[in-house]
């Protein structure tokens, strides 16, 4: 696979059942490489064949009306040089779509009513009735909130995410709901008459939710909960209780999220006991995902459906409010990607993938899988992708930890290879498709992956290591390096190199610091130090005290400049490749300055690349050309320093 196949990918997402579980819609998009974006359109499974229902190219959030009968879904137009324009669109299948409406402000997770005759959707948009100015088109930005700008969104202090209303039969949105800070999810009532939804609580603790229940027609107000953090919310058939996918901070932001029930009636909070020492959403790493509006807790016929991270994989589970639960669908290679679950039966769409095969549509009928689309098959059989090994290595504590070797198909005698490392870092490798790792190995380079303590799948203890960032984790990474090479005989212990991405970064950053052993390494969206990083970051100021188990960098430097890879940069002798993009607000540009200027002065080999335009997410959804380049800086870095494996 070389880096311009990106462009020969489909990349299928966000499933929607029809009602009664006969048909479904989803997004099929595809890099453009001509026209630098992303191609995506609405399909549609009839139950004999699957086929386009709209042109594109900026279609996705496809949702049934409840009868059926209507599509609604959201149209994005961009134009160079404008500002996006957003649609959000109704259709009857064959025939042509019209607009609801059309605004500069977005729109996302679109829901239709129970009565089917309106449609509440999120969107940023200030909320004061003057002209509302571009940010770049502004003589001042007068900020008054924390934070200035988001991730992936930019600058948006003065533009809160809302709930709004449109009439299924058009016309201008109306605003349900007026808060300085976001919305982040919502659920109709059975009934239509109330909307649950989920709510950042406080500016400054801005990892605390709450739980809001807000009239339709009167527009009363209530909090139901608060200081929590809620993943995903679902009503019960009867209108009496709401499941919660959420925790209370257990273990900070390393805690899992798990079942709960909030009952209406008596206000109580009950946390559903499961037996399940695993977090209830999909946390597997992929660089191979369309858009998607799929909601991770969904309610059918009594049961509440919901993904179940687990060594890699992500597995599909379905329970009662009392405690009852089974697996639907548990692959042992394999992951559970999007899913949608009819209303009036038991029936389930979803996409799955494996470590070499992008995602494809599924239907679920009784107990059996069917696979239905077939978008990447002529990709695969000609490119030929070989398949990882799953191992074992084992910590001095006895902890067991995962990881794959993605080996060259046909390399002869010993190999270099990479060691790289997710996220995070509660996220996980295992059976996600990785673009990068597949674009190494096409090239006779191979790839070592695993989840060290610290990542998600496992237990709650071993995905907690607050305060011990450097440590464990480290030590963790180091035998699975080892491990490794004992294992696999075709791995070349004197040409290997380390990689990884925002916290896989950071301990990019951190390997090379304390150890020599890496011939090259890879530096991606990271952080270096953590004292600049607790104000410039869109999280750092939460996330950093809660990760470190510090106070705000003045009470407690030490344990901030204890746990930074800049304090350790003189022992660095390893050829560094930093990739960073400019728009990244998660883990400001200003880390790869600090660290690219220090090696420079220390003599050490560094080449920094600089992405203009592209945010945190680059490697996953940055502009086509500028992942094939990202890709390409990669390829040449690690063969120019580990030699060729074939």
């Amino acid at each position: 696979m070389s880096p311009e196949d990106l462009s020969k990918l489909t990349l299928v997402s966000s499933p929607a059942a029809s009602p009664d579980g006969s048909r479904a819609l989803f997004v099929a998009s595809r890099p453009n490489l001509q026209q630098n974006r992303y191609d995506s359109s609405i399909w549609l499974y009839d139950g004999r064949s699957y086929y386009p229902v709209t042109s594109g190219p900026g279609d996705s959030c496809p949702a049934w009306s409840p009868d059926g009968q209507s599509i609604a879904f959201i149209r994005t137009v961009r134009q160079e040089g404008q500002p996006a324009q957003t649609s959000v669109m109704l259709m009857r299948p064959g025939y042509e779509p019209v607009p609801l409406f059309t605004w500069g402000f977005g729109a996302s997770a679109i829901s239709w009513s129970p009565a089917g005759s309106s449609i509440a959707f999120l969107a940023r948009r200030p909320l004061g009735q003057g002209e509302w100015k571009d940010y770049s088109k502004r003589e001042a930005l007068v900020i008054e909130r924390l934070p200035p700008f988001f991730n992936g969104e930019g600058y948006i202090f003065d533009r809160p995410r809302n709930i709004y209303l449109v009439s299924a039969n058009g016309g201008e949105p109306r605003r349900l709901t007026s808060h300085a800070l976001d919305v982040s999810d919502f659920a109709w009532s059975p009934d239509g008459r109330s909307i649950a939804y989920v709510k950042q609580l406080e500016e400054v603790h801005a990892q605390y939710d709450e739980l809001r229940l807000i009239n339709v027609e009167t527009g009363e107000d209530v909090q139901l909960l608060s200081k929590v953090s809620i993943a995903g919310l679902a009503w019960s058939p009867d209108g009496n209780s709401i499941a919660l996918l959420m925790h209370r901070f257990e273990r900070g932001l390393s805690s899992h999220y798990k079942l709960h029930s909030y009952n209406l009636k008596t206000g109580e909070l009950t946390k559903v006991e499961l037996g399940l020492d695993r977090n209830l959403l999909n946390s597997v790493n992929s660089e191979a995902r369309g858009p998607s509006c799929t909601k991770p807790i969904q309610a059918s016929g009594g049961w509440l459906y919901f993904s179940v991270s687990d060594a890699g994989r992500a597995w599909l589970y379905r329970a009662t409010l009392s405690g009852r639960v089974e697996p639907v669908l548990r692959p042992e290679d394999a992951v559970i990607d999007d899913f949608s679950v009819a209303q009036s039966s038991d029936v389930v769409y979803y996409t799955q993938m494996n470590e070499s095969e992008p995602a494809e549509l599924y239907v679920l009928r009784g107990t059996s899988g069917k696979r239905l689309t077939s978008f990447n098959d002529d990709f695969l059989r000609q490119a030929s992708l070989p398949r990882a090994f799953k191992a074992r290595a084992r910590a001095r504590d006895g902890t067991e930890l995962d990881f794959w070797a993605l080996l060259p198909r046909d390399a002869k005698g010993k190999v270099p290879w990479v060691l790289y490392i997710h996220g995070g870092p509660k996220t996980s490798y295992g059976y996600g498709f990785m673009v990068a790792f597949h674009v190494l190995a096409s090239a006779g380079i191979a790839v070592v992956y695993g989840n060290p303590r610290g990542s998600d799948g496992y237990s709650e203890d071993f995905a907690d290591i607050r305060g011990r960032w450097g440590t464990v984790d480290y030590e963790d990474l180091m035998t699975i390096a080892d491990e490794a090479t004992r294992q696999f005989q075709q791995l070349d212990p004197g040409r290997a190199g380390v990689a990884g991405g925002s916290y896989g970064g950071f301990m990019t950053n951190w390997v090379i610091t304390h150890t020599s052993r890496f011939r090259a390494a890879m530096t991606e969206r990271s952080c270096v130090e953590f004292y600049s990083d607790w104000g410039t970051s869109d999280i750092g100021w939460f996330f950093d005290e809660d990760q470190l188990m510090a106070q705000p960098p003045w009470k407690s430097a030490e344990q901030y400049l204890k746990a930074s890879p800049m304090t350790y940069i003189e022992s660095v002798t390893t050829p560094l490749l930093i990739m960073h993009a400019l728009e990244d607000y998660r883990c400001p540009v200003s880390q790869a300055l600090q660290l690219f200027t220090a090696l420079k002065v220390l003599g050490v080999e560094v080449k920094l690349a600089l992405f203009p335009g592209e945010d945190h997410d680059l490697t996953r959804s940055g502009r086509p050309k500028t992942r094939v380049e990202y890709l390409k800086l990669m390829l040449d870095w690690m063969k120019g320093h580990l030699g060729e494996g074939r």
